[in-house]
């Protein structure tokens, strides 16, 4: 029995799987923010303590996905970069406790508003604006020319960089990205690269943001263009509903100003109802002639009356008309 029940405790240990511990990355938004994001997905409530003799806060901005809780967003100072965070995810029974060293854990916006110049050295110069305007950051470069393998330079705490002696006949695209730098501790993370600007030698133009200003220039002639051919479809359709409406509620008749003797013709009638050539309409019939004559009353000899010669009926007369 002993035997039977330690092999079922093994059996059951096999299919049990503990619950993993959730692990909290706590990192600094473009030095405005904490957002703070946790694994796996189940609805933890989060607390956090921004000092060691502080009380726990619940948060109050959850960031969701799939009707999961899987962050919270803190509302911090900058000096918070340099103290010590504490956190605590809680689910049912269990708690989980981290502490956090924020000062490396910072990641700016990309820089913006690239632009580019050429001068008269000739040296082709790159400038920009980083999303925070402080000495403590710092920028790299990267660069190819005709899309060949990036180039990239040395960080550096200014905003511009020069390319001397620019290749003629030759396009040149650049982007930029920003950390902070080691004198106000230094970040782990850099930016994401900001939008390309690229420019042509041949065309002394610099131009932001190459994947999407081909669309932009097309995007308002195909929207004329399809709204357009969208109206014309319309047009027609409606067009060829009227007609066909018009056609059964007022059918076709033929011009009821031809005489008769022109509809009864043969060509007409037969090209009219289709009739074959072996039908006429030709009369194929005779009369027998009916004499019509004036006959006039003959008074008689003899004493009459007048009113009675009146009413006389001359018999040779009504035995012609027989």
């Amino acid at each position: 029995m002993k035997m039977v029940g330690s092999w079922l405790f093994l059996i059951s240990l096999q299919g049990y799987e503990a619950p993993s511990t959730p692990n909290v990355n706590c990192l600094f938004i473009n030095l405005d923010y904490v957002n703070c994001t946790w694994s796996p997905e189940v609805n933890y409530t989060f607390f956090h303590k921004r000092f060691i003799k502080g009380n726990m806060e619940e948060c109050t901005t959850y960031l969701q996905e799939k009707s999961y809780a899987v962050g919270c967003r803190l509302s911090y100072d900058e000096s918070d970069r340099f103290r010590t965070l504490t956190t605590k995810l809680v689910h049912q029974n269990n708690s989980y406790v981290q502490k956090h060293n924020l000062k490396s854990m910072v990641k700016l916006y990309p820089p913006v508003n690239l632009s580019v110049e050429m001068n008269k050295d000739p040296e082709l110069n790159l400038y920009w604006n980083n999303s925070k305007n402080t000495l403590c950051i710092e920028s790299e470069v990267r660069y190819r020319i005709n899309s060949d393998k990036w180039k990239t330079s040395t960080p550096s705490k200014e905003q511009k960089y020069a390319v001397a002696f620019p290749l003629k006949s030759s396009r040149y695209e650049f982007q930029v990205r920003a950390r902070v730098n080691n004198v106000c501790g230094e970040s782990k993370f850099w930016s994401e690269w900001s939008q390309p600007i690229q420019w042509d030698s041949m065309k002394g133009n610099n131009i932001t943001d190459i994947s999407g200003s081909s669309m932009s220039v097309w995007k308002p002639v195909l929207s004329l263009v399809g709204t357009m051919t969208l109206f014309i479809l319309a047009c027609m359709l409606v067009y060829r509903e009227r007609e066909r409406l018009r056609f059964i509620l007022i059918p076709i008749v033929h011009n009821p100003g031809k005489n008769l003797e022109d509809l009864l013709h043969k060509d007409t009638v037969e090209a009219w109802l289709h009739i074959s050539e072996d039908v006429c309409f030709q009369p194929n019939f005779t009369e027998l002639a009916c004499p019509v004559c004036e006959c006039s009353l003959v008074p008689q000899t003899g004493s009459v009356s007048e009113s009675e010669s009146n009413l006389s009926i001359p018999t040779d007369q009504n035995d012609n008309l027989l």
